[in-house]
């Protein structure tokens, strides 16, 4: 292949749409990137009023783990307004959470609002005006950009008065919203990477899914499911030159990606762990989403053009969707296996729920942002398989004994990091994953430098970033 065709191909993966929890564009999938078609929303962005409280039910704390909500005294006839970013699917389940509230709060109105075309910018836009709704969705860059400024309502005294507990909540979720001692949302759920495998591919290969625990284990499973040649190969590894996926092998290899302030990704262990992701390309065991004609290697996995994939909790929704073709794969998942000596780690991505520091119902809005991030509204949430619930007590929920995959993933929440809180901060995060895919992953995937030139060259250009 040409280099200037291969440039093409690695340039689409690398510019393929970012969705959710670490994009502009959250959702309640948590998703970094997803097909668009299966995140979309109607177009109308009209207030949508909580459906009647007969319409919904729910048991357990609504505060926290262990808290009682109405222990705040909510106004009386306040209205809130609630935002998010939301496909159909999310929409529903926004207001169902709405209509739960509304039992405990009748004298409360929620209405929700889909906001699907530039969240970040129209937040920043509202706050401004000073016409933002009550409560909103706070992914990263919404913490950074308008919590970081005074924005969002302090919720400390509020879990306080209800009994919800910060180590309620998976440590580096809750940590992302807190600044200056002060919590300024809760996250509401999570989902991590893990490897998707085609069972049905395994067993032809004579693999067993829950041998692979190393990287060489996986090295070995992937170059037993690749079969054929030319156009109709199959590859045992679907391949997504990115950060936030290859970043997690840098964890796992004991290898800080920004530490002090400096880039550190460029060190030994660093490069190792980047040489670990492209011997899959180098080897022929693994492609390029986008050399396989792929929008993301959901669609690479569910078309069977790879065996294996590295994703997160949003596969499994876009895998049962008819509209994909894939109802029928066969599949589970493992944890990211794990180098020599190394240690377990993954990427988190995340969503939280805050209120607006100047609506005129804080109470209100507080206690609908503390019901919504609850035991009884994240569990009525976790059936829906969208993503993994916040609450550390809830990942022994008797859904997680009957799902296997959902098991994996929610039992990761434990190792995982945030690119927001690892990658220089919200504000720096996506010029420092750009610069990191641009100049120190694409030049080895296009054969042009080294693992560790490209990566020195990349430390350069991100520590200009970390002193501006």
């Amino acid at each position: 292949m040409k280099l200037r065709q291969i440039t093409t191909l690695l340039l689409l993966a690398l510019l393929a749409p970012i969705v959710a929890a670490c994009g502009s564009q959250p959702s309640a999938q948590t998703s970094p990137e997803a097909p668009a078609d299966a995140q979309q929303a109607p177009a109308a962005d009209a207030q949508q009023q909580a459906p009647a409280p007969a319409e919904v039910s729910f048991t357990g704390a609504t505060a926290g783990a262990n808290g009682d909500s109405t222990a705040i005294q909510v106004e009386d006839g306040a209205t809130l307004r609630f935002v998010a970013p939301a496909n159909a699917t999310e929409q529903q389940l926004y207001i169902e959470g709405a209509a739960r509230f509304q039992e405990l709060f009748p004298n409360v109105t929620v209405n929700f609002e889909p906001i699907n075309d530039q969240y970040l910018t129209t937040m920043i836009a509202e706050f401004t005006a000073q016409t933002a709704p009550d409560v909103l969705l706070v992914d990263g860059e919404v913490m950074g950009n308008i919590g970081a400024n005074g924005l969002l309502l302090p919720l400390d005294k509020y879990m306080q008065q209800t009994g919800a507990q910060v180590a309620d909540y998976v440590e580096p979720l809750i940590q992302l919203y807190q600044q200056d001692g002060q919590t300024y949302a809760i996250p509401k759920d999570f989902n991590p990477l893990v490897v998707f495998i085609n069972t049905e591919m395994a067993a032809a290969a004579s693999v067993d899914p829950a041998s692979i625990q190393t990287w060489d284990d996986l090295k070995q499973a992937a170059a037993a499911m690749t079969q054929g040649e030319g156009a109709g190969k199959t590859y045992g590894m679907c391949l997504n030159p990115d950060i936030l996926r290859y970043g997690a092998a840098m964890f796992q290899n004991g290898n800080p990606i920004i530490e002090n302030n400096q880039a550190v990704f460029d060190q030994p262990s660093g490069v190792e762990a980047l040489e670990f992701w492209y011997s899959f390309k180098d080897e022929g065991t693994g492609e390029l989403y986008a050399a396989l004609g792929r929008g993301w290697c959901g669609e690479a996995f569910g078309g069977r053009s790879t065996a294996m994939a590295v994703e997160g909790g949003w596969m499994a929704p876009f895998l049962a969707d008819p509209a994909q073709g894939a109802t029928d794969l066969q599949y589970t998942a493992i944890p990211l296996p794990i180098p020599t000596n190394g240690e377990q780690a993954t990427w988190l991505f995340t969503n939280g729920i805050g209120a607006n520091v100047n609506t005129p119902y804080p109470n209100a809005a507080a206690a609908l942002a503390i019901f919504l991030t609850s035991a009884a509204n994240q569990q009525a949430l976790i059936p829906s398989g969208l993503a993994q619930p916040s609450l550390k007590n809830l990942a022994d929920d008797p859904y997680y004994q009957e799902n296997a995959v959902a098991k994996v993933l929610v039992e990761q929440g434990q190792y995982g990091r945030l690119a927001d809180t690892v990658l220089g901060g919200p504000l720096l995060k996506g010029d420092i994953i750009n610069t990191i895919n641009q100049e120190g992953i694409e030049p080895l995937f296009l054969g042009a430098m080294s693992a560790a030139e490209a990566l020195n060259a990349a430390a350069a250009e991100v520590n200009q970033l970390l002193q501006e």
